[in-house]
């Protein structure tokens, strides 16, 4: 068979029967039908994905401050920020007193006086105040001492009425009671409320201590108020008296004056301090060293650090 023949042979296999040409015809309708549902469902489902689009969009707009996903939670964080806070807000306005400062007694030493660390302190001041009345045999006197930041005003007087730092326990009927007890306190040498510190001139060159100013232990602050002891005529005190750097000192007049101090009352304060409070101490004191004029509290050392 020639090639053009055998062309011609398979086109007519190829091409529809009568009977296929009519079953095609019959199924078109089904197949346009089954489109229009296709299409139909299509359209519905890009519907409802607009639909849903839109009020996904709407419900964001009405809650834009809301996320869609829970905050995490961090109590002990928050907790700790909290705590931070409280304490922050109490540095501001306590649990410390204000220190303040004022019109005091002073009592002026010419005599030297030796220091337990080599140092010499050529004549020192001493800022003091008073309640109630010394009695004929000056039997009746106790010595408060103070606390590291604390100045001689623990108590309101006629010429500074401003509270002091144990308003409410000196005064008549109160532990301290001013009807019994002649009540002293001074500010510590060293310190910087009227008594002899780094802010005081050198007698020796006329400038200020500053960083030249002597190594002070508790013996040392507690001779230098048994020298205003003495200026007074009291040869032996009722009580000595003193809280936290103060109850040190109270404990050091016992061990220095016994014979001279008839009761101790040493409140928080201990006879030897842990290396580490040494320490912190000593960063406490380069601090006050380094302002010349020191902090007024503790807080405001703790910003010197």
């Amino acid at each position: 068979m020639s090639a053009p023949r055998r062309l011609l042979s398979f086109a007519r296999a190829a091409r529809p029967t009568t009977l296929q040409c009519h079953a095609l015809r019959s199924a078109q309708p089904s197949v346009l039908h089954a489109r229009q549902q296709s299409n139909q469902a299509t359209r519905k489902i890009h519907q409802q994905t607009r639909r849903k689009a839109q009020q996904a969009v709407a419900f964001r707009e009405e809650t834009e401050s809301e996320s869609t996903n829970p905050a995490l939670s961090f109590p002990c964080l928050d907790a700790h920020e909290s705590r931070s806070a409280s304490l922050s807000k109490r540095s501001l306005s306590g649990p410390e007193p204000s220190y303040t400062s004022g019109h005091t007694l002073n009592f002026h030493s010419r005599q030297p006086i030796l220091l337990d660390w080599g140092g010499i302190l050529p004549e020192f001041n001493i800022a003091y105040e008073t309640w109630g009345n010394l009695n004929p045999d000056k039997s009746n006197a106790i010595l408060l001492h103070t606390g590291l930041s604390a100045s001689s005003h623990a108590h309101s007087t006629e010429t500074n009425t401003k509270p002091g730092w144990w308003e409410k326990f000196i005064g008549p009927g109160k532990p301290l009671d001013t009807n019994k007890y002649f009540v002293i306190c001074t500010n510590v040498i060293g310190g910087c409320y009227g008594s002899t510190g780094p802010s005081s001139i050198d007698p020796a060159n006329g400038e200020r201590y500053a960083t030249r100013f002597p190594i002070l232990t508790m013996e040392d602050m507690v001779r230098a108020q048994f020298r205003l002891l003495d200026n007074l005529g009291i040869q032996k005190l009722y009580a000595s008296v003193g809280s936290s750097m103060g109850g040190m000192q109270s404990l050091a007049a016992g061990t220095l004056f016994s014979d001279r101090v008839g009761r101790i009352v040493s409140i928080s304060g201990c006879a030897r301090s842990h290396p580490y409070s040494i320490a912190m101490r000593h960063t406490q004191r380069q601090g006050k060293l380094r302002k010349v004029v020191p902090p007024n509290t503790m807080a405001d050392i703790r910003q010197c650090l």
